[in-house]
């Protein structure tokens, strides 16, 4: 990546964050996962996007059991069960403005009908959020310019084993203008986050035992040494 370019990823990566924070309202009871992918297109239309890089689907949206598909190995269809008073959401965008491209997810707690970015009081919810947190923090303490995506993708495995967690699909890829050639975070892969320039975290995690799949999505990078979120 060459730095003067971190402006373009920026303008879209805070176009994918404007629509996750905004759409939150629309997450109400008896909504589909339909219906909210359609709001998250006109949102982000009206931020600026021009384009979706993975398969032109402007979200990846996921409600209840579903949350636990892995959308890597899965077609995606939205579905239209609606959403109950106790609830997981999960929206992953994947938008692009000028070639540029972003890539940002959440997960929305919903509890007694009201969908909230963090959860009030459902056990499994909190232990969920919770896990997401400690290991974005744990890839802000770990990483390095040299480390390699197989290195991350064992210090993250590691991570959820001691969390009590089980990933359901790929934990995060280089971010690109070519964005059909990506390099994932699996073991074997050598490319270091260094030389991926930018690149996602994105664990799609079950509680083990549990009914949901919770997701964070991020996008980092490098800057004189330092890991810094996009």
């Amino acid at each position: 990546m060459i730095f003067a370019e971190l402006k373009h990823y920026q303008k879209v990566q805070d176009a994918a964050r404007t629509t996750l924070e905004s759409i939150t309202a629309f997450i109400q009871t008896g909504s589909t996962e339909a219906e909210l992918v359609k709001k998250c297109d006109e949102l982000q239309r009206h931020a600026g996007v021009d384009g979706y890089w993975y398969k032109s689907l402007p979200a990846l949206v996921l409600v209840g059991d579903r949350t636990t598909l892995a959308i890597s190995r899965t077609p995606y269809v939205p579905g239209d069960t609606p959403i109950q008073e106790n609830d997981l959401v999960t929206i992953d965008l994947n938008p692009s403005i000028a070639g540029y491209c972003g890539d940002c997810a959440r997960s929305y707690y919903v509890e007694g009908g009201v969908a909230r970015r963090f959860p009030q009081s459902h056990k499994d919810f909190l232990a969920g959020a919770q896990a997401e947190i400690h290991l974005h923090a744990k890839l802000m303490q770990v990483a390095h310019p040299e480390m390699t995506f197989n290195d991350l993708y064992y210090i993250i495995r590691d991570e959820c084993d001691c969390l009590g967690v089980e990933p359901l699909d790929y934990l995060g890829h280089g971010v690109q203008k070519d964005m059909q050639h990506l390099a994932f975070i699996t073991p074997d892969e050598s490319l270091t986050l260094g030389e991926a320039g930018l690149f996602t975290l994105e664990p799609q995690i079950r509680l083990k035992g549990g009914k949901y799949g919770f997701k964070h999505e991020n996008i980092y990078y490098f800057k004189e040494g330092r890991l810094h979120e996009l």
